[in-house]
């Protein structure tokens, strides 16, 4: 056994008899002895701020034969500072609550229509949340051939198109089930909270996003001085573009909002092949999930994960995500024409595609940092009470060129569409 650790060291609710349910409900056998259990590397510094995710293999006898599974356990940060400085515990209650109240919807939902497959998340397997001792648990999806789109570089188009439609593909479970359960899913859409674009978060954000806007002005001002963009983008009081995000992520009841993954960049998506050539991309990680207008992920993942050459492209992106989105409605029953027509579409991407910049603003920064730059919060953050997160994210102005284009490039974009 090379790194059998401590459960209680996770969660002091995690034991082993539940990863032996675990395993016998994966085996789908009763007789099932748990043997060991192993912990591998955990997620790479700066990959996972939030809560802290383990890779972990399960070995056990089911009826006397060798069994072996792979899971990934979420549990929160033991380092109490950490914890209430990144608010862990509102975004895992979030998480959760996607995994246990709106998937088993959806999966019930695509099980009658014979389209279950179209699901492209990871399975849940168990979870517990009482605030102090939580942790999710879910198949390891690398096993399945999924691997990582890495932290820093942007997309190709092939790339691009394969996420777009994994989006598309999403939202449109969503469209078609609100369209044809109603009450059902305005309930259980009830059950996920706004965990970052609120005003009762302002206080938690101001410093912070102080800094991203001086970081993106200097990188306006250096690599497009005088320009139209520069001029748009420092015309916005300090705190207004948040403020803007704050109405359109509290739309829960609107005609278009539908389930969203929340945080759609890279680190975020999984992509394996299929069937030769083909790609297919599977979506994580959903502490920021909301119910909203589809354009919130769209935006977000275009401008974080595509660089200058490939938004020459934008429309072309535009009718990628909407052909999917409405053959998959059309697909499950509903009529894409009346949820969501392409004017319909157009129209929020004027609305609504700011949304995109302001994410950006914090983590196009963060995708730009190498390796051994990314912050470890367990040794910035010392003591059990909370900190301000302006004094453990001290990024400074983008150092090169690259960076800083890469950064100011989707404001100008944004200028130049109308959106800002």
């Amino acid at each position: 056994m090379s790194n059998k650790v401590n459960l209680h060291d996770i969660s002091a609710k995690l034991t082993k008899e539940t990863l032996e349910s675990i395993l016998a409900a994966e085996c789908n056998e009763t007789d099932v002895k748990l043997t060991d259990w192993d912990f591998g590397d955990a997620s790479a510094k700066g990959d996972s701020y939030l809560t802290v995710v383990n890779k972990v293999k399960l070995n056990g006898l089911a009826n006397g034969k060798p069994v072996q599974i792979d899971i990934v356990i979420k549990s929160l940060p033991q380092n109490l500072g950490r914890r209430k400085t990144y608010r862990s515990i509102i975004f895992f209650r979030n998480e959760v609550a996607f995994y246990t109240k709106i998937i088993p919807k959806f999966e019930q939902f695509l099980k009658s229509k014979n389209q279950a497959n179209i699901l492209c998340v990871p399975r849940h397997l168990k979870s517990l949340v009482d605030g102090e001792n939580d942790y999710l648990i879910l198949e390891n999806v690398c096993n399945l051939g999924y691997g990582p789109i890495t932290r820093q570089n942007c997309v190709d188009m092939e790339q691009c198109t394969v996420i777009l439609e994994a989006f598309a593909t999403f939202h449109a479970i969503s469209f078609a089930y609100k369209d044809q359960n109603k009450e059902e899913f305005d309930e259980m859409v009830t059950h996920l909270e706004e965990t970052y674009f609120s005003p009762k978060y302002w206080d938690w954000y101001e410093r912070f996003h102080k800094r991203l806007v001086g970081i993106a002005t200097h990188a306006l001002a250096t690599e497009y001085p005088n320009s139209e963009a520069l001029k748009r983008f420092t015309s916005y009081k300090l705190g207004s573009l948040v403020k803007m995000c704050y109405k359109i992520c509290d739309s829960p009841n609107t005609p278009t909002s539908v389930v969203n993954q929340g945080d759609s960049w890279a680190p975020n998506v999984l992509v394996r092949d299929v069937e030769g050539d083909k790609k297919e991309a599977l979506l994580l990680d959903f502490q920021l999930a909301r119910c909203v207008s589809p354009i919130l992920d769209l935006a977000f993942f275009i401008y974080s994960c595509t660089d200058k050459a490939l938004r020459e492209r934008f429309n072309e992106m535009l009718k990628i995500y909407h052909n999917k989105l409405t053959s998959v409605i059309n697909s499950l029953g509903s009529n894409a024409e009346k949820l969501y027509s392409w004017e319909t579409f157009m129209k929020e991407v004027k609305e609504n595609f700011f949304y995109g910049i302001v994410f950006v603003l914090e983590a196009m920064p963060f995708t730009m940092l190498d390796n051994s730059q990314a912050f470890d919060l367990d040794t910035i953050i010392k003591g059990d009470e909370e900190v301000n997160i302006d004094d453990v994210w001290t990024i400074g102005n983008l150092e090169t060129q690259w960076k800083r284009l890469r950064l100011a490039d989707v404001i100008v974009h944004a200028v130049e569409n109308g959106f800002l």
